[in-house]
């Protein structure tokens, strides 16, 4: 299996607003028995690469010279693409189609990590040799800051990005697998591709998408600055427990 992750955001929601981008943002880990504070990109390609997936592709920004050197030496195996210009979710994928080809691929957002992903690698696996088109989802209080699922019997009937008036309350973790059809869905408008405009023509093309239920508690994001110091939190006691 292969990975993309995405890392082209200025990361302005963080406070960043391109200094440094926020998946370069540290958090708590647990490496060689001891605490240590990696970025969350490192971690996010470090435990998909203990899974077993061993083809990574990192989608930068071509002016992100920090993050590119970062990959670069910390993880020299894995390939760099660049989205030319800020055109969307969706463009930032397209970015890495190359790299896919005909496979597909566990695609990912590099500013955020399941914290027990591990734990889905068999439904991964299974996604993968099925061929079977697959989302993570959790459920949240406030789902008009989130791309929305509507599911039904753990099939996705439909997706929309930040709706006014959401038809549930399960929100898309940055996390998915697919196959390499979804390029052909990728379509721009006023300039942009969206991932979840792609993934909801896919579904009224008739193509099934699996939705995984993961715990809230288990999904973290570094997108919001506000929100960070929590973070933290749940990272060290994530990675303080692991030791134990």
């Amino acid at each position: 299996m292969k990975a993309i992750i995405t890392a082209a955001g200025l990361g302005r929601r963080s406070g960043l607003n391109g200094i440094m981008r926020k998946e370069l943002l540290n958090i708590y880990v647990s490496r060689d028995g001891t605490i240590q504070l990696r970025p969350i990109l490192d971690e996010l390609i470090f435990r998909l690469m203990r899974m077993g997936i061993r083809e990574v592709a990192v989608v930068l920004d071509p002016g992100d010279s920090i993050s590119r050197d970062y990959v670069g030496r910390a993880y020299p195996d894995v390939k760099i693409f660049f989205q030319k210009e800020r055109k969307g979710f969706g463009d930032a994928v397209a970015a890495a189609r190359d790299f896919v080809r005909d496979e597909g691929f566990l695609l990912a957002a590099g500013d955020g990590l399941l914290m027990n992903i591990e734990s889905y690698r068999n439904v991964l696996i299974q996604a993968e040799a099925r061929k079977r088109w697959t989302l993570f989802i959790m459920r949240v209080q406030d789902p008009r800051r989130y791309g929305v699922a509507v599911v039904k019997r753990g099939e996705v009937e439909s997706v929309v990005e930040k709706p006014d008036t959401p038809r549930s309350n399960f929100a898309m973790c940055a996390l998915y697998y697919l196959p390499p059809r979804i390029f052909n869905f990728i379509t721009y408008k006023d300039g942009n591709a969206e991932l979840t405009d792609a993934i909801d023509s896919c579904i009224r093309s008739g193509i099934k998408f699996r939705a995984i239920k993961v715990p809230k508690k288990s999904w973290i994001s570094v997108g919001l600055a506000d929100d960070y110091i929590r973070i933290l939190g749940i990272t060290y006691k994530y990675a303080a427990s692991s030791m134990r």
